[in-house]
């Protein structure tokens, strides 16, 4: 399978409530796989790229993203490139987030290892903007309590 051929069953893979995305993310990445999100800090390692998706249904509900993909190429050394509409919507189907994205995907093995979106992070921090602390949701560390 090519590498742009993995990136889009990956993408694919992603379109299920994200309830069931944590299983898909571990068969299809690597375990020490780097998720980035432009300008904010990035996931490593698969358990903790599990742990922001499983957030993300804290914030949006149990909801599905489907990744419209408008271009995919990949270069001489195998990084596949895609220009995609990411569309989160509701299981009853009410469109909840909207983001162009530009992403990058390395393949090692057959699996995600390296996997950074590039997009506008307004309409992501407007639904985020009902976290006590937005920062936890991207770092990890705990909610600030004061």
């Amino acid at each position: 399978m090519s590498n742009q051929a993995v990136v889009q069953a990956f993408l694919k893979g992603m379109e299920q409530p994200i309830s069931r995305i944590p299983e898909h993310l571990r068969k299809s990445m690597t375990d020490d796989a780097v998720w980035g999100n432009s300008g904010f800090p990035p996931c490593v390692g698969i358990d903790d790229i599990m742990s922001k998706h499983e957030m993300s249904a804290k914030v949006f509900g149990d909801y599905i993203l489907t990744a419209d993909i408008l271009h995919i190429a990949e270069s001489p050394d195998g990084v596949v490139f895609t220009e995609r509409i990411d569309v989160g919507r509701t299981q009853a189907g009410e469109e909840i987030l909207t983001v162009p994205v530009v992403g990058v995907f390395e393949v090692r093995d057959g699996k995600i290892a390296r996997w950074t979106d590039y997009f506008d992070p307004r309409g992501l921090l407007e639904g985020l903007s009902v976290l006590p602390d937005v920062e936890a949701f991207f770092t990890g560390k705990a909610p600030s309590t004061s």
